[in-house]
């Protein structure tokens, strides 16, 4: 018997990401981790600087890296949208590493409390992107 699959869609202020079945979404939402399968209960999800895992039937799984939004489930579909987001695979490591040492010095010279905060937040996505980089060669 096949696996129940349902449609997941991912969308960012840019374009469309991903649109097809899916037999689970894995992500990380501002209160913690959560898996949705088919049939879930509905769920509105706040997603901060947020892995996204979508496994398809055919057993491959699809990175997202997504940057402030949010995922709805309503049982049979599954939608996120993102102010920002980009595939693992379309990741340029070499920017992402260069992001994450400018966002640590940056941090290092922080005066303000302001400075501060925006450094943690440009630090949290080029972790996020190189961490999802590594996730994708490691599969």
């Amino acid at each position: 018997m096949a696996e129940a699959t349902f449609q997941v869609d991912v969308v960012s202020a840019e374009r469309e990401l991903f649109s097809g079945d899916s037999t689970g979404v894995y992500a990380r939402g501002v209160e913690g981790d959560i898996g949705l399968l088919p049939r879930h209960q509905p769920a509105l999800v706040l997603l901060g600087h947020a892995p996204v895992r979508i496994k398809r039937p055919d057993g491959d799984q699809v990175r997202i890296a997504v940057h402030h939004g949010f995922l709805e489930c309503r049982g049979d579909e599954l939608t996120v949208l993102a102010d920002l987001a980009e595939l693992a695979v379309e990741i340029d490591v070499e920017r992402a590493r260069a992001a994450r040492a400018r966002a640590v010095r940056q941090l290092e010279q922080a005066s303000t409390d302001q400075e501060a905060e925006r450094a943690r937040a440009a630090l949290s996505r080029a972790e996020l992107r190189l961490g999802l980089v590594k996730a994708e060669q490691d599969a």
